[in-house]
């Protein structure tokens, strides 16, 4: 029998990420998003806060694009681990490692941060102005 764990998840991002490197130098990314539960009509609205980690490139990208309250798809795994924090006692943690992420809305000018420098000489940042809009007589 074969297994699956994958998740999709649209939501807002609670706080600005947090980027940080692990000691071997890999890039990684930490934030919270709050996904709306499907509730039947006029039950009262539920939240749920879910921690996403991304890895490497995903994780530079998230860094410098997202901001608190984007609008994002995130697609990846279920992850389930566990830790002994300073007191010695077992802690488990769940999050959503990503594999994907796909930002719903524009940056606005106020929210864009600038690039420091692209992550290879091949790989340009494009500025709001340069991205091309998209055509509105799309086949699909």
């Amino acid at each position: 029998m074969a297994n699956l764990n994958r998740i999709i998840l649209i939501g807002r991002l609670t706080a600005d990420p947090e980027a940080r490197y692990t000691v071997d130098g890999t890039p990684m990314t930490k934030f919270r998003l709050a996904v709306s539960r499907f509730q039947r009509e006029g039950a009262p609205q539920a939240t749920d806060f879910i921690n996403i980690v991304t890895w490497r490139r995903l994780a530079e990208i998230c860094g410098q694009y997202l901001r608190k309250g984007s609008l994002v798809l995130v697609e990846g795994r279920i992850q389930v681990r566990s830790f002994n924090d300073d007191t010695g006692q077992r802690k488990w943690v769940t999050e959503v490692v990503a594999r994907n992420m796909q930002m719903l809305e524009r940056l606005s000018k106020e929210t864009a941060v600038p690039a420091a420098e692209p992550a290879s000489s091949d790989e340009q940042v494009l500025d709001e102005e340069e991205v091309p809009e998209p055509e509105d007589d799309l086949p699909f």
